[in-house]
């Protein structure tokens, strides 16, 4: 069935009649200058998802104490944490392409060509994929000057992530290194596309997860960060959202090599959370998940923090 087209007034009068969703923080008339000018309700409205409703009674179906200021909060959190991420993803992107252009310029085998062209005829996609950006993208004249031989060392600069991830991939399946992190690049892709597709990504704190398959290297390693009880660890790692957060923190700490961008970054994720994330805190102390997921993510990020860098 579908359903019917709200507009900014209907839209609060719709969370507040039909949601039980509360104004006491933030006015009708506030909450409608922030829908009006800095999100739209069917995305503030998939934070409501971390909340209780009634389950019996005449308030049935209705939030237990939502207010409308929690939905903005989480919205604007979730909006730093996309930042974030994006920002620690195009390092881990740079730092993985000199870490794969390093090893190739070691490797006696490999001429930084054949490894290449071996790739692109398994994946022919990809050169499909190229020749439509030769003529209208940023790197359509690096596409037209290579395209007949393409090297690493250019082809890595107009690949997307997805495919260089592959092409990443590949090197080490032939030439394995578990220092590589080869396979948590997956992970950290998924998280990263969502961030760059503007997904909401905290609105699904509670459980049940949909995860089909935690990274085991990155379990293990989660399992050895001293005062995260086990219970509490297995069950955020169920967590698809922060399972791949933490696979981004894990490949970001093993991939960079600058002392200067770690310690930035690193820097920033702290302000974020200890700062920006509690602010409003007194909002969750009743949200057992909310609670539980700060908890958990806020012992990784110290963990990795209080890491010596120099």
């Amino acid at each position: 069935m579908k359903r019917l087209k709200l507009n900014i007034d209907e839209q609060i009068a719709h969370m507040r009649d039909e949601n039980g969703i509360k104004f006491n923080l933030v006015t009708e008339n506030e909450a409608r200058l922030f829908l009006l000018n800095s999100t739209y309700y069917f995305k503030l409205k998939a934070y409501a998802k971390n909340f209780e409703k009634y389950a019996t009674g005449a308030k049935c179906g209705n939030y237990i104490d939502l207010e409308f200021a929690y939905l903005q909060d989480l919205s604007t959190i979730d909006m730093h944490l996309r930042k974030f991420i994006i920002k620690s993803s195009l390092d881990i992107e740079h730092f993985l392409k000199v870490r794969l252009l390093n090893a190739v310029s070691k490797n006696p085998f490999e001429d930084g060509y054949k490894f290449v062209h071996e790739w692109l005829i398994n994946n022919p996609k990809v050169l499909s994929d190229l020749s439509k950006k030769k003529f209208n993208s940023i790197c359509s004249e690096l596409i037209r000057k290579y395209e007949n031989d393409f090297a690493l060392w250019n082809i890595v600069e107009v690949l997307s992530f997805g495919d260089f991830a592959k092409l990443y991939h590949y090197y080490y399946i032939k030439y394995p290194d578990k220092s590589s992190m080869s396979n948590l690049i997956f992970p950290v892709k998924c998280i990263r596309n969502a961030a760059a597709h503007n997904n909401c990504l905290i609105n699904s704190l509670k459980t049940p997860y949909k995860l089909k398959r935690k990274t085991k290297e990155v379990s293990n390693y989660a399992a050895n960060i001293d005062h995260i009880p086990k219970a509490l660890r297995h069950k955020m790692m169920s967590n698809p959202v922060i399972h791949d957060f933490v696979c981004l923190l894990f490949v970001f700490d093993n991939i960079v090599s600058s002392v200067k961008v770690k310690t930035h970054t690193m820097s920033e994720l702290e302000k974020l959370f200890k700062v920006r994330m509690s602010r409003n805190s007194k909002f969750y102390r009743n949200n057992i998940e909310i609670i539980e997921s700060y908890r958990f993510v806020r012992m990784v990020i110290d963990h990795f923090a209080n890491k010596p860098y120099n």
